[in-house]
């Protein structure tokens, strides 16, 4: 509606910069179908630069390559915008430029990319470089706001790994928590399921297996219930990996096959092969 709004009274701005939003939040937040997206998006990239929306239009190229890297297709969607202009050629550019919002909005898109593809030194690598860029209210940015929750799936997830900076991560994490729990006040809808992964990420990290089942259990049952397929797949994965980690092959199995379902509605089929492979490498144990 904002963007038929803003093309019949000639508000350009005003109309790409809520199809960007509108698109943004379908593929971040509400997981819309990336194989649909992919088809729709370019066009749409087109028109935004022919009316001279240059910030809107980048932002949607950058929406087209994550579609495109969660269903594994290695294609460069950048030579649409410019002949020979690749992801770190147009994040440098941006930098020289001081362009902080596109930095950021490349920032988001590749941490999203590498932590659901399991590229987790990248994720990391990229939660770092995003907070070297100016924050401000996360508003009724989705990406932002997903950003925070991947975020702490990042914090724990590395804190599990018991290093040095342990301390820096669990931080990272509950921070995460914290937010999360302001905003579930506001829209149980959107924020529970993300709530209670990330509680189950940091009841791993603690060993309380009880807490851990209860949240990994809430968060698959309240993406369900809201229809957020993507996150659905994403807390079956992790409940998987949780059984896994306890040597229960059989329970990881059955959640690892409960995420295959999920991202493959998704149109998601890079995190699918990805899956793939953890259950062919467990075959074998499985029913032992």
């Amino acid at each position: 509606e904002g963007f038929d709004s803003g093309t019949t009274t000639g508000d350009m701005e005003y109309a790409f910069v809520n199809l960007y939003q509108y698109i943004s939040a379908n593929l971040y937040g509400c997981g819309e179908n990336v194989e649909s997206l992919s088809q729709r998006i370019p066009a749409y990239s087109m028109r935004g630069f022919r009316c001279g929306q240059h910030f809107c239009s980048v932002a949607l190229i950058i929406l087209h390559q994550l579609t495109l890297d969660l269903m594994g297709i290695e294609r460069n969607a950048y030579l649409a915008h410019s002949n020979g202009m690749t992801e770190e050629s147009l994040f440098t550019q941006c930098q020289n430029n001081n362009a902080i919002s596109i930095c950021v909005v490349l920032c988001v898109k590749k941490k999203y990319a590498a932590f659901f593809t399991g590229n987790m030194d990248t994720a990391a690598k990229m939660f770092d470089l995003h907070q070297k860029f100016p924050g401000g209210s996360t508003g009724r940015l989705v990406p932002l706001i997903v950003s925070i929750f991947i975020d702490g799936l990042i914090g724990f997830f590395l804190a599990r790994k018991h290093q040095e900076d342990e301390e820096k991560w669990t931080n990272v994490g509950l921070d995460a928590i914290n937010s999360l729990k302001k905003w579930v006040k506001s829209s149980d809808w959107n924020f529970s399921n993300k709530l209670s992964l990330l509680e189950a990420e940091y009841y791993f990290l603690k060993e309380d297996d009880d807490r851990a089942m209860s949240c990994y259990t809430s968060s698959i049952n309240a993406a369900r219930k809201h229809r957020f397929i993507h996150e659905e797949g994403l807390a079956e994965e992790k409940v998987a990996t949780y059984f896994l980690h306890r040597n229960n092959q059989d329970h990881a199995m059955r959640h690892f096959l409960n995420a295959n379902r999920c991202y493959k509605a998704w149109g998601a089929h890079a995190l699918v092969q990805r899956v793939d492979k953890a259950i062919a490498a467990m075959l074998p144990q499985v029913g032992t």
